[in-house]
């Protein structure tokens, strides 16, 4: 029993803690330029990825090809087609 109440008190203590520091922490100020800097940011990553994906188009598509026909032959394994040959050879009447 003595065991739950301390457990119980340093949980309490723990809480208190939290939501006293919480308040007394000053708001949080953002940069008004801040969004600025963030969008030239992912504008210049963006750029960068669609160069590259223009660049090695060609590349990933065939990559892309290749691994989907990779993964259609593996499930779809074509039965080997039996051989029908007639029981008698025929002849050939050609003059």
């Amino acid at each position: 029993m003595k065991r739950i109440i301390v457990a119980g008190l340093f949980t309490s203590f723990i809480a208190l803690v939290a939501v006293g520091s919480a308040f007394a922490a000053p708001p949080a100020y953002i940069d008004p330029n801040t969004g600025g800097m963030l969008a030239q940011a992912l504008i210049v990553v963006l750029g960068m990825l669609t160069g590259v994906w223009f660049f090695f188009a060609n590349r990933i598509k065939m990559t892309f090809h290749r691994l989907m026909r990779n993964y259609r032959e593996k499930n779809n394994e074509p039965v080997a087609s039996e051989i029908v040959t007639p029981d008698a050879p025929q002849e050939n009447n050609a003059q």
